[in-house]
């Protein structure tokens, strides 16, 4: 045979072979997609083999863990040359904060040259210009400086209530701090004060005054109440136990089994869930309560540490706010949850949450809050929660007017008046004047 003859022939050969291939690979794909028989009558081997390729690539490349900022109730108060303007409904992811927060976040950062002073020195600067923060609840100051993305100096007091920054001149600004104790401190800032003045005077919104400057029919109330010329409007709540119907659901995010056989009812309703070293209590009005040990790094109850074994506080409230917000997604209506309290050290820590709409409160009657976490080490070993659902309703809530919601509070003398919705456990929950 010829050398063409040889070539036409291989050529044959490898044309013939590719054809089988075809062939096959064309028998094959239509083989896996007759429809099955019995229960899976209407799948195919492909669509059964796609779907399971499908789950697991979500489980080889799981979401990123989420990394929730913290939220922080706040009021807010401009004082320039002509007005004083303030906001008594605000959170820190509100618009309002994030320009404000820039000045605040220099000068704490750049704070220097401690110094206490009096709480009329803090009154003084008070009534003059400048940027004024209500937290509404002691803060640690670590946490403070996380969330406006600077470092503490050393010499700054362990909690934050109030601070004041107050433009000098043509200086740097100085900032006014009270703590949590009730100790008031100065210190010197970075702050650019005509800077600070230009964004004082370009504010404006709602006039607002404090409690001390009107005279003496508001004395006996805490002078830091804020009363404001336009308050922002607020409707009634519609409230419901989120838990009842979603029990299931609620099991499986917190980690829990479903089936049956490990939980029991007790004769006051309660629901006992049990795994091997953990305990969730369930109860008729939505209350869960949590008991735990120590737990492995892949549990929802994990508290991640970037330095040691001991979490910071603030590694603490965030671990407990992305638990909270894990188990309550979606269950919580148009009501946001906020970081209320942070207490202990060395791993061992106690953290709160409280519930806002359109950054009003939510109080319980009892007293207590929304959620309380306990970390010890770098697990989460107890917490409490309220699975309550709020709806805002199209029904106007009457309030008191200030002047009278500020006679009744002088029954309590230095208590501050303010507005927020108080849960009795029913279904309606209207706003009303509180005294804190």
């Amino acid at each position: 045979m010829n050398a063409p003859a040889d070539k036409r022939a291989k050529r044959l050969n490898r044309l013939q072979n590719l054809a089988i291939v075809l062939l096959t690979l064309s028998a094959v794909f239509l083989f896996m997609n007759l429809p099955l028989f019995g229960p899976l009558s209407d799948r195919s081997l492909f669509a059964l083999a796609r779907d399971r390729l499908r789950r697991e690539s979500i489980v080889a490349a799981p979401a990123a863990a989420e990394s929730p900022h913290l939220v922080l109730p706040i009021r807010i108060v401009y004082t320039n040359d002509f007005a004083r303007f303030g906001s008594d409904s605000l959170t820190t992811l509100s618009d309002e904060f994030e320009l404000a927060g820039t000045y605040l976040g220099e000068a704490l950062g750049s704070a220097d040259a401690m110094s206490a002073v009096s709480e009329s020195a803090f009154l003084s600067a008070l009534r003059a210009k400048g940027l004024y923060f209500d937290f509404t609840a002691a803060l640690p100051s670590d946490i403070l400086a996380e969330l406006l993305g600077v470092d503490t100096p050393e010499f700054v007091p362990d909690s934050v209530r109030r601070m004041l920054l107050s433009p000098v001149g043509e200086g740097d600004a100085i900032l006014y701090l009270e703590d949590g104790s009730g100790q008031y401190y100065r210190f010197s800032t970075a702050v650019n004060s005509p800077a600070l003045v230009d964004f004082l005077a370009s504010q404006s919104g709602s006039g607002a005054e404090f409690a001390f400057l009107l005279g003496p029919d508001y004395a006996q109330l805490s002078p830091y109440t804020l009363v404001v010329s336009e308050p922002s409007p607020r409707l009634t709540l519609e409230a419901e136990n989120a838990l009842s119907g979603n029990e299931d659901e609620f099991l499986r995010r917190a980690g829990f089994s479903t089936h049956v056989d490990n939980r029991f009812t007790e004769s006051s309703g309660t629901v006992i869930v049990r795994e091997v070293s953990s305990a969730l209590y369930l109860r008729p009005d939505g209350t869960v309560d949590y008991q735990g040990v120590e737990v492995a790094p892949d549990s929802v109850y994990f508290v991640p540490a970037a330095a040691s074994e001991a979490p910071t506080r603030s590694e603490a409230a965030s671990a407990a706010q992305s638990l909270v917000s894990k188990l309550l997604r979606d269950l919580t209506g148009d009501a946001e949850l906020c970081l209320s309290g942070a207490t202990g050290s060395g791993g061992h820590y106690n953290i709160s949450f409280d519930l806002m709409v359109d950054g009003t409160p939510i109080r319980f009657s009892d007293g207590s809050h929304a959620a309380s976490v306990t970390v010890v080490g770098q697990s989460v070993t107890s917490f409490t929660l309220k699975v309550r659902r709020y709806t805002l309703s199209e029904r106007s809530a009457l309030l008191l007017p200030f002047s009278q919601a500020a006679a009744i509070a002088r029954v309590w003398d230095g208590s501050e008046p303010v507005v927020a919705y108080v849960d009795g456990g029913g279904e309606e929950v209207p706003p009303a004047w509180i005294a804190e």
